[in-house]
């Protein structure tokens, strides 16, 4: 009998070490799955890398949930969009202070940093508005309705970040300017261009 219990505790032992081993392992293999997901998904995208880089991060909160993933990629363009137009908003305030200081007319590169400046705050309300239409996906009308008026709000915030850049080859602009303006725009399409394509590929 003692040789009964001591084989039976050593069966528990082992069937209890093989069920904490699976445990463990199965969130692993969840987040592995979730990542896969995402892989997938950027490999659709015009810069792959860029996109997984960026949401491989939220792929636990997205799981494998193609409107998770969608809206994430909306909210982190919002993030970049922001990022961008302060880099001009600040390269606008140094050019009107330099002309200030000048006391001079207002010079071209001022006006084109506010007119970049401006098609910077449009693309950021944009993508809030692609955000809203995405929560409203289900009510009402049809998704596709709903997806359709996604990709326009984003086609426009990708429009008018080739607006900005598009206007520092009309004048002359400083060239410490027109390359820190035409980084950070491009760097910023870059990711809406990614988010594009996610929508695009969004099907119900």
């Amino acid at each position: 009998m003692p040789q009964f219990l001591y084989s039976l505790t050593l069966v528990f032992v082992f069937l209890a070490s093989t069920n904490s081993q699976k445990t463990a392992a199965t969130p692993s293999l969840y987040s592995q799955n979730h990542k896969m997901f995402v892989k997938t998904a950027c490999n659709s995208t015009t810069y792959p890398d860029k996109c997984y880089k960026s949401l491989s991060t939220y792929s636990t909160a997205i799981k494998s949930d193609p409107i998770k993933l969608c809206t994430t990629a909306l909210k982190l363009n919002v993030k970049s969009a922001k990022e961008a137009t302060s880099v001009i908003s600040k390269l606008l305030k140094k050019s009107q202070k330099s002309e200030a200081g000048r006391k001079s007319k207002v010079v071209p590169e001022t006006l084109i940093l506010n007119d970049c400046l401006e098609e910077m705050e449009n693309t950021i309300e944009e993508l809030k508005q692609a955000i809203t239409e995405m929560k409203t996906l289900g009510e009402g009308d049809s998704i596709a309705e709903h997806i359709t008026n996604v990709r326009t709000w984003v086609s426009s915030a990708l429009t008018d970040e080739g607006t900005c850049t598009d206007g520092l080859e009309e004048v002359k602009v400083n060239k410490e300017t027109k390359k820190t303006v035409t980084m950070v725009v491009q760097e910023l399409a870059t990711t809406t261009s990614n988010t594009l394509a996610l929508i695009t590929n969004l099907s119900y």
